[in-house]
Formats: C-alpha cells, sequence, structure tokens
C-alpha cells in the first residue's frame, strides 16, 4: 500500500475527540495518534491577532504563534476528515468538513521527526504505524502496525 493510501485509510472520514499543544501537536483518533511537530492553517494569523488584541493577557505568552494554532485545532475538533493530500516533500495537507484545512510541513528546522502516526502517541522512534523522518521520505508498516524508523521491527 502506498503512503497516500495509508494515510487515506486511517484518516479519511475520521475525526480527532481530543488533542495536545505541546513541543509537538497531537490529534488523538480512536485507536491512534498523529502526532505532528508543526501545524500551519492559513486562518492561524487572523485568530491570533485577534485574540491577542482583545485579550490582554494573551500579549505577554512566551508562544503567542501558539495562540491561533490551538484554536484552529480546537475548531476541528469532532470535524470529519474530508481530503488527505500528500505533498512531494512529504508534508500532509488535511481539509476538514468543517472547511478548515490544515498543513503538517516537513520544513520544520532541528527535529528527528516531522510526523506520524503512532498506536500511542509516544515517540515514533519507538514504534509508529507510519511516519516521516526527513522531508520526502515516509516509513511505514502497515503489516503490524509497529516499526522503528529505518525499518528495523520494533522489539
Amino acid at each position: 500500500m502506498q503512503a497516500i493510501e495509508q494515510l487515506q485509510a486511517l484518516l479519511l472520514g475520521n475525526f480527532y475527540g481530543s488533542f495536545s499543544v505541546a513541543s509537538a501537536f497531537g490529534l488523538d483518533f480512536d485507536g491512534y495518534e498523529l502526532s505532528t511537530q508543526d501545524v500551519r492553517s492559513p486562518d492561524e494569523k487572523i485568530i491570533e491577532s485577534s485574540f491577542v488584541n482583545s485579550y490582554g493577557p494573551a500579549a505577554n505568552t512566551t508562544n503567542p504563534e501558539l495562540i491561533g494554532k490551538s484554536a484552529i485545532l480546537a475548531a476541528c475538533l469532532g470535524a470529519a476528515i474530508s481530503d488527505v493530500r500528500l505533498s512531494p516533500d512529504a508534508s500532509i495537507t488535511l481539509r476538514f468538513a468543517n472547511g478548515v484545512k490544515l498543513q503538517l510541513p516537513t520544513d520544520t528546522t532541528v527535529v528527528d521527526w516531522h510526523w506520524a502516526i503512532t498506536e500511542d502517541g509516544q515517540d515514533p522512534y519507538s514504534g509508529c504505524i507510519i511516519g516521516c523522518f526527513a522531508p520526502g521520505k515516509i516509513q511505514s508498516n502497515p503489516a503490524n502496525k509497529s516499526f522503528k524508523a529505518d525499518g528495523f521491527a520494533a522489539a
């Protein structure tokens, strides 16, 4: 199965029931988690500037860019994914039934993985269903849903 087919099988028509924002982002689906180093949406700057301007304490946060990203993720909570696209650089673009477009890029600097789908939301190097460890390079092991980077079977 090709990477786009595997991503569509896992994501298309599904929705995440919770999300996390920390040093990476996690979207929790039923039975697996999509983790990514960054999320981007054309709408995040509008949300970020509006919120920071109307809620003073937001201007003092150490990561103001997380405001827009978090709001976009909250807006998509429970919304079905209506389209999944995979770019040549292995970035993913998701479109949701509510009209939101979300990109999971692969140009994040100083990371050893960009995005991954794991069974438990843990480090993709411990094992994942499918993941991007370098731009343009996707690894997967759909047979047993668990592998280590570079294709080594998980212990």
